[in-house]
């Protein structure tokens, strides 16, 4: 039987330990002895039934997996490997991923990041999106973009190469910058709801840079294109990594100019909300993303403390 163990247990010490990624004899070594594991499947993550519902590692044979995409994610204490392997090509459902890791559907299952409702570290937080993040590159770059030939993993994953001699080209892990804004007039801030989403959830404004544009610029469209709101004083307020699928959040406070919303047709309402009301979607929010503490939820808390005073 495999062993497992929760996955923050792993990660006092983890490194990405770049320079291993081109260390063909030590990553060989690593790979030939029982190795940790995070595995996925379908864009799902791992946990557990017990302890939590916490995410999970697996410590088994790597040579078992040679089907399967293994990539090195870096180190942990004592210099030992962390991989991830993605159980997708090989297993239709979630009872034949469980069943490849030897593993008992009591003891595991896999689930939907997003979907997910326990609780998580901030270092399992980092360490799954990036699980989440390079698997998806790595399913979606099987052939060349330029010679449609098939490529092939280097530097332990983390660069597909073209098969083709003539081409030759490196494709590298892509992430697509977009912009996520809290745009606030005196003791109101401006939220937006999408179609999907459940009645009564509001969020913060969001779209992707485009090219040629630069963020602060990004930030003005889009906030002009979804409310016709001009906005001034724009701030930066943080980033996060967003992989569904391959996305970075820049996050900015803004002050709008103008007052009166005309809402975009793709999003299902945008609205002033004064404090009392963000405090209630707040809550809602929180129960919404219980683990993710979303870089929108940071946005809409940092400006309320600046509106009541707490900060």
């Amino acid at each position: 039987m495999a062993k497992l163990m929760v996955l923050d247990s792993l990660l006092r010490k983890f490194d990405r330990a770049s320079h291993r990624r081109r260390d063909s004899e030590w990553l060989s070594d690593q790979l030939k002895a029982p190795a940790w594991i995070v595995p996925s499947w379908k864009g799902q993550n791992f946990f557990a039934h017990e302890d939590d519902h916490r995410p999970l590692a697996i410590r088994v044979e790597p040579q078992a997996f040679d089907s399967e995409p293994i990539v090195f994610l870096g180190t942990q204490a004592d210099d030992q490997a962390l991989f991830a392997l993605d159980l997708s090509a090989r297993a239709d459902t979630q009872s034949e991923a469980l069943a490849r890791l030897q593993v008992t559907e009591s003891a595991a299952f896999f689930t939907n990041l997003r979907s997910y409702q326990g609780q998580l570290t901030p270092a399992e937080r980092g360490l799954l999106f990036y699980v989440r993040a390079l698997t998806h590159w790595y399913a979606t770059q099987r052939f060349c973009h330029l010679c449609a030939s098939p490529t092939c993993p280097d530097e332990a994953g983390h660069v597909m190469v073209c098969t083709n001699e003539s081409c030759k080209t490196q494709i590298f892990p892509r992430t697509d910058p977009a912009t996520i804004m809290l745009v606030h007039k005196e003791n109101r801030c401006l939220l937006g709801r999408q179609p999907s989403w459940p009645e009564g959830i509001y969020s913060t404004l969001a779209g992707f840079v485009e090219a040629g544009e630069s963020v602060e610029q990004a930030v003005i469209r889009e906030v002009k294109e979804e409310t016709c709101i001009d906005v001034t004083n724009l701030r930066y307020f943080g980033s996060q990594p967003w992989p569904f699928p391959q996305s970075l959040m820049l996050g900015f406070h803004a002050e709008a100019i103008n007052t009166e919303i005309v809402c975009a047709p793709e999003l299902a309402e945008v609205r002033w909300f004064d404090v009392y009301e963000t405090h209630a979607l707040m809550a809602r929010l929180d129960l919404r993303y219980p683990h993710l503490d979303t870089i929108a939820r940071r946005l809409i808390r940092a400006w309320l403390e600046r509106a009541t005073g707490s900060g």
